[in-house]
């Protein structure tokens, strides 16, 4: 049976992070990073998540779906904190709850933060925090079943982190996965909103890794209104959120992949209490870990050569140069995906 948005939210707060390791090991000093995963009710009950796509002015993933989110500012900012303040930084979203809900007719609920932490390609350690934004007239149950009202949007885009800001179910993620988890009852599922997805194997580090692809129309009339209002930065700026393809009759679209897709496809396996097939397969703490204590990399006096190569795709430069040979056979039994 299909879940409701109330499940979901449920499933996620119940969660808790199966990694035990140290968190200095897996969030390192001057390596940390959050991302806010922000879910809300959509036009037809969806639970949707807020994506951005990253200003092309910028240095690194330029013109790439993401999620609002970036660097620590010291260690003594927590998960939260890094997530909340990135997200008024690029999207406009504020942290003081009087202004959310006086201004706006908001008010957002933490979910959770018990996600395990990922690894970018930039090696840095990535935690996600997942909250819920509704209205501040639906604060009971029936702000898992009414769709967010928007009348005074907070976004304000700032044109040097995001240029553009939509949405899509998070239960697009695993739409497959949910026909087969619901058998049958497979006709309850709403056709997913990307026009195309693949998965493409890849070598990194001597290891293959998997990475995801969902391909959303730039024009999406199923996404809220409210977020097709947003100016597009984009659009004054060389290039396209997305290149257009024969595959899908050059329609423009927005690719959500990598570490984006990966973190989203985790939550909604999640939510919808979906056992993973491989409990390694959750984040990349084992990884970060193993790079931190076992390789010594992840120090805060910067980027090792080793770690510069590794990122830089640097010929040669593999795992195996700074793990033990037993952690790299364990790492290959599981599956490592982006």
């Amino acid at each position: 049976m299909m879940l409701k948005p109330c499940q979901l939210i449920e499933n996620l707060k119940l969660f808790k992070n199966p990694s035990k390791y140290a968190l200095n090991s897996v969030w390192p000093p001057n390596r940390r990073s959050a991302v806010l995963i922000l879910l809300f009710i959509g036009n037809r009950g969806e639970l949707r998540v807020l994506l951005t796509t990253r200003s092309r002015k910028l240095r690194s993933f330029a013109g790439q779906v993401s999620l609002p989110g970036g660097k620590a500012d010291s260690i003594e900012e927590t998960f939260d904190m890094v997530a909340r303040r990135e997200a008024m930084e690029e999207i406009g979203l504020p942290m003081d709850p009087v202004v959310l809900q006086d201004k706006f007719n908001m008010k957002i609920d933490k979910v959770s933060s018990e996600l395990p932490c990922y690894m970018s390609r930039t090696l840095l350690s990535v935690k996600p925090v997942v909250y819920f934004l509704y209205n501040n007239d639906n604060d009971g149950a029936e702000k898992y079943n009414t769709p967010l009202n928007v009348i005074n949007f907070f976004g304000i885009l700032n044109p040097g982190e995001t240029s553009s800001l939509f949405s899509i179910p998070i239960n697009d993620l695993i739409h497959d996965k949910l026909k087969q988890h619901l058998g049958v009852a497979s006709k309850e599922l709403t056709p997913p909103e990307y026009l195309t997805k693949n998965s493409l194997g890849m070598k990194w580090g001597g290891l293959k890794w998997i990475v995801k692809h969902f391909h959303y129309p730039t024009d999406n009339h199923k996404d809220v209104t409210w977020l097709n209002h947003m100016e597009d930065l984009s659009a004054s700026s060389s290039g396209s959120d997305g290149e257009t393809i024969e595959a899908i009759k050059s329609v423009r679209y927005r690719d959500v992949w990598g570490l984006t897709a990966k973190m989203l496809t985790d939550v909604a396996m999640i939510g919808n209490n979906i056992d993973f097939s491989d409990a390694r397969s959750l984040g990349h703490e084992e990884l970060i870990q193993g790079l931190h204590d076992l390789g010594h990399q992840f120090q805060p006096e910067g980027r090792s050569e080793w770690e510069q190569g590794l990122i830089n795709d640097k010929p040669g430069v593999t795992y195996s140069d700074v793990l033990p040979t037993e952690f790299i056979q364990v790492l290959k039994k599981h599956s490592l995906s982006f």
